[in-house]
């Protein structure tokens, strides 16, 4: 994980969802027969239960959020987001 972005508390479903920023997660370079794949990162978000930290203590959700690294990250839509820009 890179930069967490948002974090989000659902308290009535005691979920908690978090956008952060992940290495290595979108194919930047599909490769050849010379060069492997390359892959960069992207902004994510994953969803977990509330009941596997206090989502109250910033400090130690932190450090949870550092410590697993196994989730199903879910890479974030963003092909759009040039759409709007003035100069396109």
């Amino acid at each position: 994980m890179i930069q967490v972005e948002n974090i989000s508390i659902d308290e009535a479903k005691q979920e908690v969802t978090v956008s952060a920023v992940i290495e290595d997660v979108v194919l930047t370079y599909a490769g050849s027969h010379y060069d492997p794949p390359e892959y960069g990162p992207a902004l994510c978000t994953t969803t977990f239960s509330a009941d596997c930290v206090d989502v109250n203590n910033e400090k130690e959700l932190q450090e949870f959020l550092k410590s697993v690294c196994d989730w199903e990250w879910e890479v974030v839509d963003d092909s759009d987001y040039y759409d709007d820009y003035p100069y396109s």
